[in-house]
């Protein structure tokens, strides 16, 4: 599977509108496969804003470090996601879920322009995941 990207022009910060098409297509997975609760979706939200949160405080005075310090952050929250997998676990058969967020993260880690991208993907799943009816 190709890596997920989010930009026409990352250079000019130009998201690619398609990327909000794969958000849509993501969501109806979601729903189709009908593993996933609303509030596990929210929940990992939620986390990712309070990071995105800390990084943008940060980054106003060293965007580099700030960056250097999400990462770790973005790895931990996957490894939350992987033990939440566990046979008994929350997420034990949210395998589309796992999957998207996994590739999304991975995808925001490479830059801070990515990162932001892939905050406004995410968000835009749980959009469509909510207008789904789940």
């Amino acid at each position: 599977m190709p890596a997920l990207e989010f930009y026409r022009d990352k250079e000019k910060g130009v998201l690619d509108p398609g990327i909000f098409e794969k958000a849509r297509e993501v969501a109806e997975e979601l729903v189709r496969e009908g593993a996933l609760k609303s509030s596990q979706f929210r929940n990992y939200f939620a986390e990712l804003r309070s990071l995105e949160n800390r990084f943008e405080r940060e980054r106003r005075e060293d965007e580099d470090l700030a960056f250097a310090r999400l990462v770790p952050q973005l790895e931990l929250l996957k490894a939350k996601l992987y033990y939440n997998t566990r046979s008994n676990g929350p997420l034990s058969r949210a395998k589309a879920f796992v999957r998207f967020l996994e590739e999304a993260i991975d995808a925001g880690k490479r830059s801070p322009k990515d990162f932001e991208a892939m905050m406004k993907y995410v968000e835009a799943v749980l959009a469509y995941f909510y207008a789904k009816g789940r």
